[in-house]
This record gives C-alpha cells, sequence and structure tokens, in this order.
C-alpha cells in the first residue's frame, strides 16, 4: 500500500521512510502539495486536519503528524505553536532564542517532546503518539537536525550533537510512528 506522508519537511520524511522500510507499506514524499493551515488548538487536531484535507485532494492514504515541544516552565508551552513560538514565519533561530530568553531565569529545564501520527484513508482513522523526555540547555550546541534540537538535551548530549542514525533510534517521531507501523500492520492484514 502505498501512503502519502503529508509534509513537506524533508527531515521528517526521511525518519518516517527509514521506519517503514521493512514494512509492506511504502510511504510516499511530494512536497509539491498545497500548505493545510494549522489551527487547531491540539497536535492531535492538526495531524487529523492535514491527514483528511490532503486525502480529499488526492484520493490516496495519507499520514500526517504534528509535533510540539512542551516545557514545563513555561506552562507546557509552546506546545501547539513550537514551529510559530516566535512569531508565523519565525526561523528555527528565532524559536530558539525566544525559548532561551523565557527561559532565562528559570531552574526548571524539565521539558518533552510529543508526536502525533495520524492516518486516514477516506474510511479508516488511527492516530498514535510518541514522547521523548528531556531538558532545555542554557545554550544550543551542535549542528545536526533542526527545530529546537540545538537546545533540547537528553543523557547529555542535545538532539544536534548526535547524529542522524542515534536521533532517529531515540526520537518521539520514531515511537509514534513504530506504534503506527504496528497498527497499520495489524489492520491491514489479511
Amino acid at each position: 500500500m502505498k501512503i502519502l506522508f503529508a509534509s513537506k519537511n524533508k527531515n521528517k520524511f526521511k525518519e518516517i521512510k527509514e521506519i517503514f522500510k521493512d514494512s509492506k507499506f511504502e510511504i510516499i514524499f511530494d512536497d509539491d502539495f498545497e500548505d493545510v493551515i494549522e489551527d487547531k488548538d491540539t497536535i492531535l487536531g492538526n495531524a487529523q486536519k492535514k491527514s483528511e484535507e490532503i486525502f480529499l485532494k488526492h484520493y490516496i492514504p495519507v499520514l500526517s503528524d504534528d509535533s510540539g515541544l512542551f516545557v514545563e516552565a513555561l506552562g507546557n508551552l509552546p506546545g501547539v505553536s513550537t514551529a510559530r513560538y516566535a512569531g508565523e514565519n519565525a526561523s528555527d533561530q528565532e524559536n530558539i532564542e525566544k525559548m532561551l530568553k523565557n527561559l532565562s531565569n528559570e531552574e526548571n529545564r524539565k521539558a518533552f517532546f510529543k508526536t502525533v501520527i495520524y492516518f486516514f484513508d477516506g474510511e479508516i482513522r488511527l492516530d498514535t503518539e510518541g514522547t521523548l523526555n528531556g531538558q532545555i540547555t542554557m545554550t544550543p550546541r551542535g549542528n545536526n537536525g533542526f527545530g529546537y534540537d540545538p537546545i533540547f538535551e537528553i543523557d547529555g548530549s542535545t538532539l544536534a550533537e548526535l547524529s542522524f542514525e542515534e536521533k532517529t533510534n531515540i526520537s518521539h517521531r520514531k515511537i509514534a510512528a513504530k506504534k503506527m507501523c504496528d497498527l497499520l500492520t495489524d489492520t491491514f492484514s489479511e
């Protein structure tokens, strides 16, 4: 079964494709499809909206994801607004700078990433989630990854200090994608 991954983010696609590589599902990518406005108040709501809208335009099974960074000292912000934390068109650097500024007087740096993956094929709706616990560093470290990876630390290293393979092996997206792969396998076993 071919499943369209509803994202323009090639890094996310690379992670998802790797996780599904030994399954009976072929994850395909097309960064030419239209943007879906993420205006729901949960990451599950945004993932669901993306899957449904893209399905209705392409009529192919769709996998979508939405992720958020939840920081305890900030009341679990930025959460659903993670990509837009410093503004609608903020860069990763601007988001990181705002995060570090807002945490400058905080001792509690606990945070977690959460990813929700949603599947829709016109009839069947499935969703899974994965979380990764860590903490926000005082300064960025590392040159790999994207988003908040340079300031999200787990076991002494930021995600940006890990190789792609090391990060993929522990990521919140991998946890959610592995659960989805298993769920799809069970759902479509014949």
